[in-house]
C-alpha cells in the first residue's frame, strides 16, 4: 500500500475542497463567475491528468487524479448550487461544465493535427499526451457529466424527502452518482480493454472514498458555515433546461422580494435587538442633525422620554452651558466630514446631572454624499466626579504640603527664639559682675523660654499621638468649678499684664460641679483656648465659662480680639493653620493648639465651634456631655505649692538612678535643701545592687531609659525584696500608656522630664512630711 501517495491525494482533495467553499461562500458579494471559472479549469486539468497520470496505490489498484479528486469535486460543486441555489443557476453551471467540455475535445482534436504533422518542431521534448487524448473517450466524459448532473439532481429530490440526515442526503446520492459515472464512462470507452475490470474495480473505490470524503467536508460547510435555509426549489427538474416563461420569471423575482424584505425584517430585528441591549446611549439623525431615533439606554441616561428627545428636543435636557459648544462642535464636525466627539451635561428633572461623552460617525450613500449620523453617549459621571476628586485632592496635597512648609518654618522660628533667650541669657549669668537683680530677671527669661519650649514639645508629642490614634482615655472626677477658678487665678495676671479684663460664669452650684471626664485632655483645651484669647486680644476684655443643657456642658472663651476671617473659620481647625496665617511669624505658636483641641473634644464625645467677626472679636464653643454630680468640695485645684519644706521633711536616704550627667546634677541641687543623704548610680544593675546594700534607702529616683537594664526591669526585682521603698519613675517619654506602665511595675509615683521642682517638692510632702 502506497500511503505517501494517498496522503498526497487527500492533501488535494482537500484544497480543492476549500477552494470551492471559498469561492461558493464569496457568491454574494463576486457573484458565482469565479466558482465557473475555477471548475473550466479543474476539466481541464481532468483531462490532462487522466491522460497522462495514474499511481499504482497496490495491486490491480490505479487511481486517476484527475477523475478521483477532480471530476468527483466538479460534481460535488454541482450538487452544492442545486441546494443552496435555485434552478437556474444549476443549469448554467451544467451548461458550462459542458461547454467546456466540448470545447476541450475540439480543440485537443485540432492541436492534434498539428502534432502529426511531419513539420511539428519539439525542441525541448515536453510531452504531447494530452492531445493523443480520442475525440470519442471526450464525448463519452461529456454525455457521462450531463448524465451525473441530471442523476445527482433525481437522486437528491428523492432522498431529501425520505431522509431527515443532510450528510446521508449528500452522501447516498454523491455514491450513487459515482457509481453510474464509473460504469457508464468505462463501458463504453475502454469497452476492448483487457484492464477493463481494474479499471472498473479502481474507479469505483477510489472515487468511492473520496466521495465520503467530500461529503464529510461539504456537510460540515452546509451545517455550520452556510445555515441559512431558502426555499429555492419552486421549479421542477424539467426546468433546468428549458427557458423561464414569464410567469415563472415573475414568480421568482416574487420569492426574491420576499427573501429579500425576510433578510431586511431580519436585520432590522437584530438591529433593534442591539440598540435595546446595548450599554450606552444609541441615536441616529439626519444630516442636518434632526433626531430621528433614541434608544432606552439613551432615555435612561438623560431621562426623556422617545417622544421627546426627537428632533430637536433632546436639546432641552442639555445644560444650558453645553449647549453652544454642543453645536459648534456639530457644526465644525459637519463641515470637515468628521466625527464628532463632545463631553456634555444633562440637566435631569430632579436637578441632579450627568455627565455624557457624545460621539457620532456620518452615514454615506453611494455617491459619498452624507446622508445622516449614527451615535452613543456614555454615561461618564463617575469618571468626572474622580477626575474632579483628583483635583480636589491634588490641591488638598499641594495645600497641606505648603502648610506644612510654613509649619517647618514657624517651628524653626519657635524652637530658635526660646532657645535664643536660655541661651543668650544663660551666657549673661556668665558675666561676674552682674547685679543680683538682673541675675533675677535673666534667670525669670531662662524659665519662660524654657516652658515655652515645653509647651512646644508638648503640642508635638500629642499631634504625633492624635495622628498615630494611640490616643486613650482616662476618666476620672473633679470639679469643674473649682478647675475654671484655678483658670482665673492662673491666667489673671497674664491677662492684666496686657491690660485686660478676665471674667469667668458658671452655670453650677460648686457641690454639683463634679463630672467624671479625662480631666487632662479637659483641662488642655480650656488652656489652650484661654491662651489663644489673651495671645489675639489686644484691649477689651476675655470671658469664659460655661452653660448647663439638657445633656451637655456648653463651654466657651469669649474676647474682643483680632476676629477670624470667615473664610478661615474652617481652616484654623486643620493642622498647622493659625488666624492669621499671612502673618503668623508675628505671634507665638506653630498652629497645632486648635487641631489638638478639636481631637480631643471628639474623644470626649462632644464637638469644638466657633462664632467670630474680624476685628470685633470670637468665641469658641465646645460640648461635652453632662455627667455633673453632687460631691464634696476637695479642693482640687491647689494654690501654687510652698516650698520652702525644708523643717517639715524628716530626714531621708535619696538613690538617684540617672545616666545623663545634666539631670543627676539638677536633681542633687533640688535636694541640697532638705536634709538628705543623696547617692548616685547610672544603671538598674547598679541600683539593685545599691538597694540591696543599703536597704534603709527611703526614696528612688528611678529613670526609666537606663542602660543595660532599663527602669522597669529595675523596679520590679528592687521590689522583691523592698516593698516599702517610695520609688519614683522620672522619664523623657511622655506617651499614653508610659504612666501605666511604670506604676504597673511598682513604682509609686511618675515625673516626666524636665524636673519641676514644685511638683517634685509636692510629691516628697505626701510621702515624708512629718505630721
Amino acid at each position: 500500500m502506497n500511503y505517501i501517495q494517498i496522503g498526497i491525494f487527500f492533501l488535494q482533495g482537500t484544497l480543492i475542497a476549500l477552494l470551492l467553499l471559498f469561492l461558493f461562500n464569496l457568491r454574494k458579494k463576486l457573484g458565482i463567475g469565479l466558482l465557473f471559472a475555477c471548475l473550466g479549469l479543474f476539466q481541464f486539468m481532468q483531462v490532462f491528468l487522466s491522460s497522462t497520470v495514474y499511481v499504482k496505490i497496490a495491486n490491480n489498484l490505479l487511481v486517476s487524479p484527475g477523475s478521483s479528486v477532480f471530476f468527483t469535486a466538479s460534481l460535488f460543486a454541482i450538487l452544492l448550487i442545486y441546494i443552496k441555489e435555485d434552478a437556474s443557476e444549476t443549469r448554467k453551471i451544467i451548461y458550462a461544465l459542458l461547454i467546456t467540455n466540448i470545447a476541450i475535445a475540439v480543440l485537443i482534436t485540432t492541436f492534434n493535427w498539428n502534432i502529426e504533422d511531419p513539420s511539428t518542431y519539439n525542441p525541448l521534448n515536453v510531452t504531447t499526451n494530452l492531445f493523443d487524448n480520442s475525440a470519442w473517450v471526450l464525448l463519452v466524459g461529456t454525455i457521462a457529466l450531463f448524465l451525473d448532473a441530471l442523476l445527482i439532481i433525481i437522486v437528491y429530490e428523492y432522498i431529501s424527502k425520505r431522509l431527515p440526515f443532510l450528510f446521508w442526503n449528500i452522501c447516498l446520492t454523491m455514491l450513487i452518482a459515482i457509481t453510474f459515472d464509473t460504469f457508464f464512462f468505462s463501458l463504453i470507452s475502454f469497452f476492448k480493454s483487457k484492464q477493463l475490470g481494474v479499471i472498473i474495480t479502481s474507479g469505483l473505490i477510489s472515487k468511492g472514498v473520496f466521495t465520503i470524503f467530500y461529503s464529510i467536508l461539504f456537510y460540515i460547510y452546509l451545517k455550520f458555515f452556510e445555515t441559512k435555509e431558502y426555499d429555492t426549489h419552486y421549479f421542477k427538474i424539467k426546468d433546468l433546461f428549458k427557458t423561464l416563461t414569464y410567469r415563472q420569471k415573475f414568480e421568482m423575482a416574487r420569492l426574491d422580494v420576499i427573501k429579500t424584505s425576510e433578510e431586511i425584517r431580519k436585520n432590522e430585528i437584530k438591529y433593534q435587538t442591539l440598540t435595546n441591549i446595548s450599554p450606552v446611549g444609541v441615536f441616529h439623525t439626519r444630516e442636518d442633525g434632526y433626531t430621528t431615533f433614541v434608544n432606552p439606554k439613551w432615555c435612561e441616561i438623560s431621562g426623556m422620554t422617545e417622544k421627546d428627545a426627537l428632533g430637536s428636543g433632546w436639546l432641552k435636557s442639555v445644560h444650558p452651558d453645553d449647549v453652544k459648544n454642543i453645536k459648534t462642535n456639530w457644526e465644525l464636525a459637519t463641515l470637515q466630514k468628521q466625527k464628532s466627539n463632545t463631553e456634555y451635561r444633562f440637566l435631569l428633572k430632579d436637578g441632579s446631572i450627568k455627565w455624557v461623552l457624545g460621539q457620532a460617525v456620518p452615514e454615506y450613500n453611494s455617491q459619498q454624499e452624507i446622508i445622516g449620523y449614527v451615535g452613543t453617549i456614555t454615561d461618564i459621571t463617575e469618571i468626572k466626579l474622580y477626575q474632579q476628586e483628583q483635583i480636589k485632592l491634588k490641591e488638598k496635597a499641594e495645600e497641606s504640603n505648603r502648610l506644612k512648609s510654613a509649619f517647618l518654618a514657624n517651628m524653626s522660628h519657635e524652637i530658635r527664639t526660646p532657645m535664643n533667650g536660655i541661651l543668650g541669657f544663660t551666657g549673661l549669668l556668665q558675666d561676674e559682675k552682674i547685679s543680683i537683680e538682673k541675675q533675677q530677671k535673666y534667670l525669670e527669661v531662662i524659665e519662660k523660654s524654657g516652658k515655652r519650649m515645653l509647651n512646644l514639645i508638648d503640642d508635638i508629642i500629642s499631634i504625633s499621638k492624635i495622628e498615630s490614634g494611640i490616643v486613650s482615655i482616662t476618666t476620672e472626677e473633679f470639679n469643674i468649678n473649682e478647675h475654671l477658678a484655678y483658670e482665673l487665678r492662673f491666667f489673671k495676671p497674664e491677662a492684666e499684664a496686657k491690660g485686660l479684663q478676665l471674667t469667668m460664669h458658671t452655670a453650677l452650684p460648686t457641690n454639683e460641679a463634679f463630672i467624671k471626664l479625662d480631666k487632662e485632655k479637659f483641662v488642655s483645651v480650656l488652656t489652650n483656648l484661654i491662651k489663644n484669647a489673651i495671645k489675639y486680644t489686644e484691649k477689651g476684655s476675655i470671658d469664659f465659662g460655661y452653660i448647663q443643657t439638657k445633656n451637655t456642658l456648653e463651654f466657651y472663651v469669649k474676647d474682643t480680639g483680632i476676629g477670624v476671617p470667615i473664610y478661615k473659620q474652617d481652616a484654623i481647625f486643620e493642622r498647622f493653620i493659625q488666624a492669621d496665617i499671612d502673618d503668623k511669624m508675628a505671634r507665638q505658636g506653630i498652629g497645632l493648639g486648635l487641631s489638638i483641641s478639636k481631637a480631643y473634644i471628639q474623644l470626649l464625645g462632644g464637638k469644638l465651634w466657633l462664632e467670630s467677626v474680624e476685628n470685633e472679636g470670637s468665641t469658641f464653643y465646645f460640648s461635652i456631655p453632662n455627667n455633673s454630680t453632687i460631691g464634696e468640695n476637695n479642693n482640687s485645684i491647689q494654690q501654687h505649692f510652698n516650698t520652702n519644706i525644708e523643717q517639715e521633711v524628716k530626714k531621708i536616704k535619696v538613690l538617684i538612678v540617672e545616666d545623663d550627667e545634666t539631670s543627676k546634677l539638677l536633681l542633687q541641687i533640688l535636694f541640697l535643701n532638705l536634709t538628705c543623704e543623696v547617692l548616685h548610680v547610672k544603671s538598674g544593675i547598679e541600683a539593685i545592687k545599691t538597694c540591696k546594700e543599703n536597704p534603709d534607702i527611703n526614696l528612688i529616683l528611678m529613670d526609666i531609659r537606663l542602660p543595660k537594664m532599663d527602669g522597669y526591669e529595675a523596679t520590679k526585682q528592687i521590689r522583691t525584696f523592698n516593698k516599702n521603698v517610695i520609688i519614683i519613675a522620672q522619664t523623657a517619654h511622655a506617651l499614653t500608656g508610659d504612666k501605666e506602665k511604670s506604676l504597673k511595675a511598682g513604682c509609686n509615683e511618675y515625673l516626666t522630664k524636665p524636673i519641676i521642682k514644685d511638683d517634685l517638692l509636692k510629691i516628697i510632702k505626701r510621702y515624708f512630711v512629718t505630721l
